[in-house]
């Protein structure tokens, strides 16, 4: 809460809200993001249209965020209606990584549905580097035709998606053909161009008659005649007398606001505006004439006037003009928050502003803000039912609720919601929230609740995970007795949570230990792992070096092998004991002791004598070859030289050797 104390303040200090259920109401809409309350307050300068100036947004003391429901759909008549004028560069810029101070190319677009183009080219800003699939999927957010769906026709050259577009490969026109007749309904197509069900629009609305300031959201397909009569709602100034300025000119009350061409963020004025009237006094005499004289046409030509308009009738009737009454959620709303919200502000006009702190979010985030929060930061929930039918409620809200001291209690140790139930259709409302959140108990409870017994405060709390109503304060009781009964209320509730309180520390304190052991057990687990991870990688490691010897080795041999082959096809065979020819009979003593014995010619060369050794497995970059007497190593001499020229024949021994 301390945080939420000091979000407040420094909130009102940025915003100059001095009032502080107002800038509660803000930062509770905001979800506490101060930056955002502080951008729904003072929201940035729109854009405004050329041909229309912007009046200046006076200060309002009373400045009020409401969000406005859709209207309903929108009948879709032929032909198709143009696009707007212009589709900005951002919307371009989401699909593609370019800045948005890169160069940009200017498109044209003409789309092809069902037959029908009138009015359906519209220009596209296309930053440079883009592709065709990227424009295929600006395109599809922009009409709703499936990327897959698109024809695109026009280019000079056949294209592909990953085509990129340059000025070479557009026509001189810059016009494109997206051809979208057996891709997409008329009714989606219609839809797409008016922007039904993608445009928001934030119109911000300054009553110059009630000093008021208004930031309202609507969707595209709204019309100004329904967002007209909304803001009945809230101005209480007919739509007859609303006096409007910042609308395009030529646009009509059945226009949408997609249609107007209005910026997505809009500055409007609106004021009533007064007939030209007779004075008061006047009119008084004439009605007095008009009753001695039996009155003439020309002494009501005012007649028409004063049936149609409630202000004449008023001071006719010497009765002060003031708004109409309203209850303090009307019955046609649809959405929880926003009744939540126009009860809060019909009760601070009826009240002033010493009121309880309502909260400003539907019953189920009441409830996530107070009894479901965990019970050491755990508060009461008060409900407050109200019923304008009641003689009570009066009395009640100006003698006891809105008292100072029951105020501060209520601020201090409760969270409160209040709620309307004057209409049939929000008692139905609540009674299904009560059986929702509370159970079906609470709901009769309420349910049984007569006129005469509202408004009623219903404190409700939560016990052992259930949630209950811990007492009933009815309208009929006097401030002492009402204080009596919450402070009585809050006791009861500080019992259960002191015990709640205990359970809950000694449940954090076995969390705790078992998620330290928890967190031991992990830690050594990782570190089981971690070592098994590490000894897998050696083994893999030392597995792939063995691998990549043996590799190596089986490559060396085959290596061998191949020269090996390559070389006994070059030996000569051994002469026959008939030849004619000179023969030298070599014998080999190998490492070990054992020998083999070759013959042949005198004249054969030193290098197939090696080439012999070589194919017998003692290579000579391996082995040496050494000759007794002299003392030599044939694989040292001339490979060329033949065995008469060393003198190695009629026969020799020669011992083989290990390098």
């Amino acid at each position: 809460m301390d945080n939420k104390d000091e979000i407040l303040a420094n909130f009102q200090a940025c915003s100059g809200i001095e009032d502080v259920g107002e800038a509660f109401m803000h930062l509770e809409a905001a979800n506490w993001n101060m930056l955002e309350a502080l951008q729904v307050v003072m929201p940035p300068e729109a854009t405004p249209s050329a041909s229309v100036p912007i009046p200046p947004l006076h200060a309002a003391s009373n400045p009020e965020i409401i969000s406005v429901d859709s209207s309903p759909e929108l009948l879709i008549p032929p032909p198709i209606p143009p696009l707007p004028a212009a589709i900005p560069s951002t919307s371009a810029a989401s699909f593609s990584s370019s800045s948005s101070t890169s160069p940009v190319m200017d498109v044209n677009i003409k789309v092809l549905c069902a037959g029908v183009t009138e009015g359906s080219s519209f220009p596209l800003e296309l930053p440079k580097a883009t592709s065709v699939s990227e424009l295929r999927t600006m395109l599809h957010q922009l009409v709703g035709i499936n990327p897959c769906n698109q024809i695109l026709e026009g280019f000079k050259k056949p294209v592909e998606d990953s085509t990129v577009i340059t000025p070479a490969i557009l026509p001189e026109s810059r016009t494109l053909t997206l051809n979208a007749q057996a891709a997409v309904s008329f009714d989606n197509f219609y839809e797409r161009m008016n922007g039904a069900h993608d445009d928001n629009y934030m119109l911000l609305i300054h009553d110059e008659t009630n000093s008021k300031d208004y930031s309202l959201r609507f969707e595209g397909r709204k019309r100004i005649k329904e967002i007209k009569n909304d803001v009945f709602d809230l101005t209480c100034i007919a739509v007859r007398h609303q006096h409007w300025t910042g609308w395009p000119p030529n646009v009509d009350d059945e226009a949408t606001l997609t249609s107007s061409g209005i910026a997505k963020q809009h500055h409007l004025t609106i004021r009533e505006l007064h007939k030209n009237r007779t004075p008061k006094a006047q009119r008084k005499a004439a009605m007095e004439v008009g009753g001695e004289n039996n009155s003439s046409g020309d002494e009501f030509e005012d007649a028409p006037e004063l049936v149609n308009d409630d202000d004449d009738f008023l001071d006719m009737m010497d009765v002060p003009s003031s708004k109409k009454p309203q209850t303090l959620i009307p019955a046609d709303i649809d959405d929880e928050i926003m009744g939540v919200i126009h009860f809060t502000e019909e009760f601070r006009n009826r009240y002033g502003n010493c009121v309880p702190m309502f909260f400003q979010g539907s019953l189920e985030d009441a409830l996530k803000e107070s009894v479901l929060l965990p019970a050491k930061s755990r508060k009461l929930l008060a409900v407050y039912l109200h019923h304008d039918g009641s003689v009570l409620s009066n009395v009640f809200c100006s003698q006891a609720l809105c008292q100072i001291s029951v105020v501060d209690y209520l601020s201090a140790n409760f969270l409160v919601w209040g709620w309307d139930l004057t209409h049939e259709a929000n008692k139905v409302r609540l009674l299904n929230l009560v059986s929702t959140h509370f159970g079906g108990m609470a709901a009769s409870t309420v349910r049984s609740f007569s006129v005469d017994k509202l408004p009623a405060l219903l404190v409700i709390t939560r016990t052992r995970g259930m949630i209950e109503v811990l007492s009933v304060i009815h309208g009929n009781g006097v401030l002492d007795e009402v204080m009596t009964s919450l402070l009585h209320a809050m006791e009861m509730f500080e019992e259960q949570r002191a015990t709640e309180v205990q359970e809950e520390e000694a449940r954090e304190a076995r969390e705790a230990v078992k998620a330290e052991q928890d967190a031991a057990y992990m830690e050594s687990l990782a570190a089981d792992r971690a070592k098994a991870e590490a000894k897998k990688k050696a083994e893999d490691e030392e597995k792939k070096e063995r691998e990549r010897v043996e590799s190596i080795k089986l490559q060396e041999e085959a290596i061998k092998e191949a020269v090996r082959a390559s070389l006994e096809t070059d030996i000569p065979d051994e002469p026959g004991p008939d030849c004619l020819e000179a023969v030298s009979t070599l014998r080999f003593r190998i490492p070990g002791g054992e020998t083999f014995t070759r013959n042949f010619l005198a004249n054969t060369r030193i290098q197939v004598l090696l080439n012999f050794l070589h194919v017998k497995g003692y290579p000579a970059d391996e082995y040496k070859c050494l000759q007794s007497w002299p003392r030599r190593d044939i694989s040292s001499l001339d490979p060329s030289k033949t065995l008469q020229d060393y003198k190695l024949c009629p026969q020799e021994t020669l011992n083989l050797e290990e390098r």
